[in-house]
């Protein structure tokens, strides 16, 4: 009978090997690593859904005229696929969307991302409803986007947003930012609608072009995705000067 021995320094060896504070340092770093691309891949997996959405709630503001109209006048669009009323702290997300900037050229920029904490639309608690959509109708209203991180929009805070059921052709150019939703008894007949805690979302941005990015730089045209090129399309033939 022949009995394999094997030397004990080397099972020693081994075990002192595989219980190493440098190796067992390096697993660590390595889960931890794996599990950063795992939630990176979640966040990209939710901003390309974001973007189709938005496409898509585009496409019915397209048959509104007022709105078709008010796209043409305008310098941006926050676009928000759909929004939940929660009993939340402030600093919460009550949904997100993308804004994009209309260039001079009349062509869009690639979207950034934001998250909207309070929309006074008079949902239920639980309730969601969407798409939303808030065309921008001029730089201060883009700006409000690009220099703060946590803002708000409506009539205390410098910015009107108009309801798109008060406001009548031919005097869109007039207000700031005009709100608009294809759900049924959103808004209802109040002229005014206010809109808070509105957050640059950082990690979902940079998920979605592989790169840390500021939303001015995102809107200033530094980066693109071509994931985007839908949403832009159905912008860009909505705000074309002969539709």
């Amino acid at each position: 009978m022949i009995i394999n021995i094997k030397p004990v320094g080397i099972l020693l060896c081994g075990a002192l090997l595989a219980s190493s504070p440098a190796i067992v340092q390096s697993q660590q770093v390595d889960t931890r690593a794996t599990e950063l691309d795992r939630a990176a891949a979640q966040l990209e997996a939710a901003a390309n859904r974001h973007v189709d959405e938005a496409r898509t709630a585009i496409v019915i503001l397209a048959k509104d005229p007022v709105m078709a109209e008010a796209i043409q006048w305008s310098t941006g669009i926050f676009i928000l696929p759909s929004y939940r009323r929660a009993a939340l702290a402030i600093g919460a997300s009550g949904g997100t969307g993308v804004l994009l900037r209309k260039r001079e050229d009349g062509k869009w920029s690639s979207p950034a991302f934001f998250t909207l904490g309070e929309l006074s639309v008079g949902l239920q608690v639980g309730a969601v409803a969407g798409p939303f959509a808030f065309v921008l109708l001029n730089d201060k209203a883009i700006q409000r986007f690009t220099q703060r991180n946590n803002f708000s929009m409506g009539a205390d805070t410098g910015l009107t947003v108009a309801n798109w059921k008060r406001v009548a052709r031919g005097s869109i150019g007039k207000g700031d930012v005009i709100a608009w939703s294809s759900a049924r008894g959103i808004f209802a007949d109040v002229a005014a609608v206010s809109v808070d805690d509105i957050r640059y979302d950082e990690k979902m941005t940079d998920a979605y072009y592989h790169r840390k990015l500021s939303a001015n730089d995102v809107l200033s045209d530094h980066v693109s995705n071509n994931q985007a090129q839908g949403l832009q399309q159905a912008l860009g033939a909505v705000s074309a000067p002969n539709k």
